[in-house]
């Protein structure tokens, strides 16, 4: 935790407790609800949102995720969960299959989250965060119609939105348990850019923090996976990106349950001497 005079955080804006800071220290515990749908989109169109170092993987070129997702998260205390707003949040993940030094990866070029704490966490973990809207089909733990159950015949849906405009939404209709090869969120490595721009004069290219990192998680609980028939529509923004990755095939959606825990990342590469062989390329 950063400590200055009388104030302290783990971000700002820093306080006498730390209190006031926009995400609290780590670690982090997560647990969430996933539907995740599969599709394959034109691998130029993924190629062209990589950073240094990644590249497709053979075996899933164009293959992407995308998940809408209930989240519940706290620090070591558990006090957020008595204060509610603090600790629920909801989240559009997008996950690209690619390959780092030939190994099979995801990467995360774009992400839609409501709350600013996660939008926070992410930018210091490496997940590009944006603010927006994301709602998620929940079930309530009890039989009825407004509480669909992880059953066969369910359907579970999710939409986001961002600056008003509706930019995609899915639906999975459940037909009965997935089998292992489901991509579901951390079946695959999750590698993440963490990039924080240089404000000083003549730096704005070279990025103060260009990092390739493996986000580390721990204490990983997976609940069982449904797998059904799947939906995906992308709809077009006058500024998100989401829409140049349309899909070109719909694969299967899943419903499934985790928790995890982040505490650290792994440096895979520093990538702020690639930055600055690409500028003086440029001049």
């Amino acid at each position: 935790m950063t400590r200055f005079a009388a104030a302290q955080g783990f971000m700002g804006p820093f306080s006498y407790d730390g209190g006031a800071s926009i995400a609290p220290y780590p670690p982090w515990h997560y647990a969430a609800d996933f539907t995740t749908i599969e599709c394959w989109v034109d691998p130029a169109s993924i190629e062209a949102l990589l950073p240094p170092e990644l590249s497709l993987h053979p075996e899933e070129r164009g293959l992407v995720t995308v998940s809408f997702v209930d989240w519940q998260a706290c620090t070591d205390t558990g006090g957020e969960l008595l204060d509610p707003i603090r600790s629920q949040y909801r989240e559009c993940i997008v996950l690209a299959s690619v390959q780092y030094e030939g190994k099979l990866m995801q990467y995360c070029p774009y992400i839609v989250v409501d709350q600013d704490t996660s939008l926070a966490r992410g930018w210091a973990l490496g997940y590009p965060k944006k603010i927006g809207s994301v709602w998620v089909t929940r079930t309530m733990g009890v039989t009825s119609v407004a509480s669909p159950a992880v059953v066969h015949g369910s359907t579970f849906a999710g939409t986001v939105a961002v600056k008003d405009r509706r930019i995609a939404e899915g639906h999975v209709k459940l037909d009965g348990r997935a089998d292992g090869s489901a991509v579901t969120f951390g079946s695959r490595p999750i590698v993440a850019l963490r990039h924080f721009p240089s404000m000083f004069e003549g730096e704005h290219d070279r990025p103060a923090v260009f990092e390739l990192v493996r986000l580390q998680a721990e204490n990983v609980q997976a609940g069982p996976v449904w797998e059904g028939a799947a939906d995906l529509t992308l709809y077009d923004s006058p500024t998100e990106i989401l829409s140049t990755l349309r899909p070109t095939r719909i694969g299967r959606g899943w419903r499934y349950s985790l928790a995890m825990t982040n505490r650290n990342n792994h440096l895979l590469r520093d990538l702020r001497g690639t930055a600055e062989q690409v500028q003086s390329k440029e001049n």
